[in-house]
């Protein structure tokens, strides 16, 4: 069994791996960058889940990526970090634009549904955003499962195992990270 990492050019991605890693399971973790996307062939059968990375760059930017996440939608369980969530909600027809002040390795203060990726999670737990883009308004296709600061930080989709957060929960200084990466993956496995 085997979790695809899509990494998107980001410092932060093995620090992602080390903790999908840790999660004490029988997954293997396969990291492929955009470019190197279709150049492979993945037995996509063998992929538990997808999670896909943070990075620099606008969702638009990363349009190999947003094919790929198209063509499995729906099929297998996604979890999208910083950029990935921005490109799930972009992909979507929701808007991602400019924060009036970049926040770069700040903590605050989330608000969750306390289900799925927050299941057995406290409310109110911290977390560390590094970005200078968010996502705006509604979405007909996802739910707002968490918020900080009245900004979007987490969402669901409304129908498919889909899941995005706007800030890094591998972060040293968020709360629960290992938690909620490990929700993911029990979501993945449960529909594997």
């Amino acid at each position: 069994m085997n979790l695809l990492m899509i990494d998107n050019y980001d410092s932060f991605t093995y620090n992602l791996v080390h903790y999908l890693q840790a999660n004490k399971k029988d997954v293997n973790v396969i990291v492929k960058q955009p470019h190197e996307l279709y150049n492979d062939i993945i037995d996509e059968k063998s992929i538990i889940g997808v999670v896909v990375s943070p990075g620099p760059s606008h969702p638009k930017d990363r349009p190999e990526v947003i094919d790929f996440l198209r063509e499995i939608w729906g099929e297998t369980p996604i979890f999208g970090i910083c950029l990935g969530h921005q490109m799930l909600w972009h992909m979507t027809g929701g808007e991602v634009s400019h924060l009036n002040r970049p926040v770069h390795g700040e903590t605050y203060t989330l608000t969750h549904d306390e289900t799925y990726i927050f299941n057995n999670i406290k409310n109110n737990i911290d977390i560390t955003r590094y970005h200078s883009l968010v996502c705006k308004g509604e979405n007909d296709e996802f739910l707002i499962a968490g918020t900080a600061d009245d900004e979007i930080m987490a969402i669901r989709h409304k129908e498919y195992d889909i899941f995005g957060v706007q800030y890094h929960p591998e972060s040293i200084l968020s709360e629960f990270g290992h938690e909620q990466i490990n929700n993911f993956i029990n979501i993945a496995l449960e529909r594997y």
